[in-house]
């Protein structure tokens, strides 16, 4: 009874201290194009942002639910962030609960300790987008799916598919994690336990029901992707975890003990993510990166707790060491990274020399974060897209005319990825000055002064 006490002991303080990890994290003002995109589209109506998305390649559960989460909060980047901290805290104490319940303390240690060592885990923890909220449904579908499986109660198919709906309204990729699991259970009933046929029947049409309302859009936004899409080509990195995904799994699954059931179920949902994203990519067009499968960052982190589970206690102590220090590294990273001061240290020298009178100008997605944090400036964009609604104040405007849209005494800053190479039709109607850069998330960018040449 001593020994179970004090894991169950350990288990709460490693959930306090990785809960603590993110919540750090919060603090901060940096935002990137994807995160400007959330925050301006919740400034919308309910309808609006429903109407937006649609044009767009998401469902509208997380955007909805933050907008109503920010109206009792307020509209703030940190109100924000804390969102999708409460998803990864959520997702954390999964291991509290459900996982001790059923596979024990220790299980749950090493499976909250994988969340937290996973790289990358911390950074989607205080992003203003929907992958927290989705690793959380997705981990808790598979979850009460093995549980449905396993025990045959009617509470776990009823939390199966609530978790499954509330994941696929969330990410398109959290729909196709969802629908993997669905398409396993109905195939291990069929085979091995048809008991339970009419259970899982019931549970595919309430499905089906329950995702009739995004069907629609779904299929609208699937053919406006397959004629246009930001990505170009396959991405080298969702490849390299892919193949490793693989190796891992052959791994696992030399040994005899580890051919079990939830470990099985584990290693195919996560494959099987990838493996179709990469298919869409490789032979219709890029539709996928690494980032996407973050989705089953919680099924991986329960195969790893699951496959640990039969080791000797002496290993597992060593595991959960290595484990610690892994969630101590990302946390020093992500927060290097995330206090990264390169923005801040930009905007305090541009305000000597910028005002709202001056005009931005942009052809790429660098409007995003400029439009947020200048949003009484005028903002010009040379291209378009239907999803752009959601920036109340960028116009988009022919390049071909931009140099209508100016006087030659009016002060305009060209702003763009440095990755971008400077438009000709920049270089040729205006003379352009370099000023400035800085770094944001991931992203580096440039400011120059630009003037109208004199015809």
């Amino acid at each position: 009874m001593g020994l179970k006490n004090h894991y169950n002991n350990l288990q709460y303080l490693f959930f306090i201290i990785l809960s603590l990890f993110s919540i750090s994290l919060i603090f901060n003002n940096n935002v990137w194009f994807d995160e400007a995109y959330t925050l301006s589209l919740i400034q919308h109506t309910y309808s609006d942002v429903i109407e937006i998305l649609k044009s767009d390649m998401h469902p509208p559960l997380y955007f909805v639910s933050l907008k109503f989460f920010c109206e009792i909060f307020g509209y703030s980047i940190t109100a924000t962030k804390i969102f999708s901290m409460l998803g990864y805290i959520a997702t954390l104490f999964l291991g509290c609960t459900i996982v001790k319940k059923h596979y024990g303390p220790v299980t749950s240690i090493i499976y909250m300790l994988t969340v937290g060592a996973v790289p990358m885990s911390l950074y989607f923890s205080v992003q203003q987008r929907s992958y927290e909220w989705c690793i959380f449904f997705v981990t808790l579908c598979f979850t009460e799916a093995m549980l449905f499986i396993e025990n045959n109660k009617f509470r776990h198919c009823v939390l199966f598919v609530i978790a499954a709906l509330l994941a696929a309204y969330n990410h398109i990729y959290a729909l196709l994690a969802v629908g993997i699991i669905f398409a396993l259970v109905n195939i291990y009933i069929f085979i091995k336990s048809r008991r339970l046929l009419k259970a899982i029947i019931i549970s595919d049409i309430s499905m089906v029901v329950g995702y009739s309302l995004w069907i629609i859009p779904l299929l609208n936004q699937t053919k406006s992707a397959s004629e246009s899409f930001w990505l170009k080509s396959v991405e080298p990195l969702s490849v390299i975890v892919f193949i490793s995904g693989i190796v891992i799994s052959a791994l696992i699954l030399i040994k005899k003990v580890n051919r079990k059931l939830p470990i099985v179920f584990a290693i195919i949902s996560i494959l099987s993510v990838q493996f179709i994203g990469l298919l869409v990519t490789i032979f219709i067009r890029p539709f996928y990166i690494a980032r996407y499968s973050v989705v089953i960052l919680g099924v991986f982190a329960l195969l790893i707790a699951f496959v640990t589970k039969n080791i000797k206690l002496k290993i597992k102590k060593t595991i959960c060491v290595l484990l610690c220090i892994l969630n101590i590294i990302c946390v020093v990273a992500t927060g290097m990274f995330e206090y990264n001061s390169s923005m801040t240290d930009f905007f305090n020298s541009f305000e000597a020399i910028g005002s709202s009178s001056d005009i931005f100008v942009y052809c790429d997605s660098s409007f995003g974060i400029m439009s947020y944090y200048f949003p009484e400036n005028r903002h010009i964009c040379t291209y378009s897209e239907s999803w752009f609604a959601a920036f109340d104040n960028v116009e988009c405007i022919d390049k071909k005319e931009l140099s209508d849209e100016f006087h030659p005494d009016d002060t305009v800053w060209f702003v763009k990825n440095k990755l971008t190479k400077l438009p000709e039709y920049i270089e040729s109607n205006f003379n352009c000055e370099l000023v400035d850069s800085f770094k944001c998330d991931f992203n580096s960018f440039e400011v120059y002064s630009i003037k109208l040449k004199l015809q």
